[in-house]
């Protein structure tokens, strides 16, 4: 009889957040005027095991190297000629980032999307951003429900063929006036968080049998821009259905471990059926089956979401 032990912890890296900051009116008309973003990446909480097969690189994970500037109107309405894309000082990207944009005054709200130009390199475009701002929703609510397809890049991450940075999002809600960010106004702080999920996978083969294959089934990679849709089911077409992309091939003697590490977006299913899930095949052709949630399954009410931004650690234990 086969047997299977999962132990699953989450562990939250920081959602993306606001600072809601209530600045000096800057009446009815809004004004073209400066602000200064003091952007900086949330802290990562529960750092994998140095000794895993694929190691990762934190600065993957942690620089800012360029942010996309987008802005609505107290009203919700999108201010076109806002919308920019800046780059951050030196090559290098940075974990706290401070620069100058140019916003409307008034009560709005501006989000920050970063790397999205980074992570394309001259072989190979992740993201089109010129299609993205040509396809930016008119109004914040859409834009709260619209989502970003990270299918080729998690891909590659997943594959062990490493981008340059993780796209990053993070908002402010506030007023923002016409005095100049030299003296103290407009200062705008956001914390970053990042697009996605890590699950750190560590495998225990006391099998039997050689293990020579995982398979995720229902494994996101469309997100949604803003942190958590509350109530909102992922549609279908935001799972992954290629087998390259999902089926990875393992060879984990009996008796042996290994850690791994994977990247994936949210996945809001709210119920089993949609919920991430791991199929384990040996040599000898045994399956063994686990799925990735955000609380024991043991619990009376389980969250079977996985939330981007968090690290899941999941140890599996396999037994014959």
């Amino acid at each position: 009889m086969k047997r299977i032990f999962a132990y699953i912890l989450m562990l939250a890296i920081f959602a993306s957040c606001q600072e809601k900051v209530d600045q000096p009116s800057a009446g009815e008309e809004p004004e073209l005027t400066t602000v200064t973003l003091n952007l900086n990446a949330s802290d990562l909480t529960g750092e994998p095991d140095s000794k895993a097969n694929t190691p990762l690189i934190p600065d993957i994970e942690n620089l800012i190297h360029d942010v996309w500037v987008i802005q609505f109107s107290e009203r919700g309405v999108l201010y076109t000629g806002v919308d920019k894309f800046y780059r951050t000082s030196g090559e290098d990207g940075a974990r706290f980032v401070t620069l100058e944009a140019q916003v409307m005054s008034g009560k709005s709200t501006i989000c920050i999307l970063a790397n999205l130009n980074k992570v394309n390199t001259p072989t190979k475009t992740y993201f089109d951003v010129a299609a993205l701002k040509a396809g930016l929703p008119d109004n914040l609510p859409q834009f709260k429900s619209t989502l970003l397809d990270m299918s080729e890049l998690l891909h590659y991450i997943n594959t062990n063929t490493k981008p340059a940075a993780i796209p990053m999002f993070g908002y402010w809600e506030g007023t923002i006036g016409t005095g100049s960010p030299e003296v103290g106004a407009n200062n705008l702080n956001v914390t970053l968080g990042r697009m996605l999920c890590r699950v750190n996978l560590t495998l225990v083969n006391r099998s039997g049998s050689r293990l020579t294959r995982l398979k995720f089934t229902d494994a996101a990679v469309k997100t949604y821009y803003f942190p958590q849709i509350s109530g909102a089911v992922l549609p279908d077409h935001a799972y992954c259905t290629k087998e390259a992309a999902n089926t990875y091939t393992l060879n984990l003697a009996n008796g042996n471990d290994a850690t791994i590490y994977f990247y994936w977006t949210a996945n809001f299913c709210y119920g089993p059926e949609k919920a991430t899930k791991m199929t384990l095949t040996t040599e000898s052709g045994t399956e063994y089956n686990c799925m990735i949630t955000n609380s024991p399954l043991t619990d009376a009410d389980p969250d079977y979401n996985m939330y981007y931004n968090c690290n899941y650690t999941v140890t599996v234990t396999l037994e014959p």
